[in-house]
């Protein structure tokens, strides 16, 4: 919420009026604290809004939000103008999007455990949570994963740097919350090698395999509120094996189709994860496919401030 917390253009105007006004709203002094759902008419006028993950709860929020619209006069519902498409002093991630480049969706989830973790309601609640981030490679980053010259049996080893990117910013544990990157000392192994294994005309097919760990010791609470004020020294990391398949068209310059997955072990916690009672070894995946041409697909990765782009 950094972003609409302090920087300029109409959506940062339209949060900052009505944030205040609901669940975290009376507060003495207001921190950048804003996480829940909110419903809210088109002019900025504030319906409803909950911070829960229970459907229940959820519903009876936008039950209240339809009787608040049914409620709110006609003029009250919209802006008397539209807001200016690109205002002055606005500055956007999405500004970054490489549309000529490779733009990945990406999913993160547990997988099923030989051992079961702790059978409390919360592990149970959370047996099929997941979440998504998106990851971005400009047009020479993409260009990058085939060999320079793409025919069948060519090999080359991904760039490292970009490798390196992957295991920082997006093999990372998200699976029930927010979590911090990996430092660049953190990572242990990158490793991504990739195989032409077809060309028909313009279009190559690669295979791609490697193979990242990714370790740090830190001083951090592991249950939010319930202990953001005694840190304790703990390990964190992902050790993943990558596979994937795509297809590069060499006359279009890009890639119209990608697929890859990292299966591995993450072990540890951040402070907002929600991993305090899973802190041992288990399994996770993350998978990577070609995002589409959607508004929603061009929303920014999570760390893409840390990709050092300017």
């Amino acid at each position: 919420m950094w972003y609409l917390h302090n920087q300029k253009g109409p959506e940062c105007d339209l949060f900052r009026a009505f944030c205040e006004k609901g669940h975290y709203g009376g507060r003495t002094k207001p921190t950048n604290t804003r996480q829940g759902i909110y419903a809210v008419a088109p002019s900025g006028e504030f319906l409803a809004s909950v911070n829960t993950n229970d459907a229940k709860a959820m519903a009876r929020m936008l039950t209240k939000a339809l009787e608040a619209w049914d409620a709110l006069p006609k003029e009250r519902r919209f802006m008397e103008k539209p807001p200016a498409a690109d205002p002055e002093g606005r500055w956007r991630t999405e500004k970054w999007h490489p549309s000529d480049g490779l733009v990945l969706r990406q999913f993160v989830r547990d997988l099923p455990r030989e051992k079961p973790g702790a059978d409390t309601q919360r592990e149970r609640y959370f047996t099929k949570a997941w979440n998504q981030d998106f990851a971005w490679f400009r047009k020479a980053e993409a260009r990058s994963f085939l060999p320079e010259k793409p025919e069948a049996g060519a090999r080359r080893d991904v760039p490292e740097a970009l490798v390196r990117r992957l295991a920082r910013f997006h093999l990372i544990d998200i699976v029930r919350g927010q979590t911090s990157s990996f430092p660049d000392a953190c990572v242990e192994k990158a490793e991504l090698s990739v195989e032409v294994t077809a060309v028909e005309g313009d279009v190559v097919s690669i295979k791609l395999a490697g193979a990242t760990t990714t370790r740090q010791k830190m001083s951090t609470g592991v249950k939010g509120y319930g202990d953001m004020n005694d840190p304790k020294e703990r390990e964190r990391g992902y050790e993943a094996k990558l596979l994937g398949r795509a297809t590069y068209d060499l006359q279009k310059e890009k890639f119209v189709a990608f697929e890859l997955v990292a299966v591995g072990s993450r072990w540890g916690g951040t402070l907002y994860n929600g991993r305090g009672d899973d802190l041992d070894p288990a399994p996770m995946g993350i998978v990577f496919t070609l995002a589409g041409e959607q508004p929603a697909d061009h929303v920014a990765p999570a760390f893409v401030w840390e990709y050092g782009w300017k």
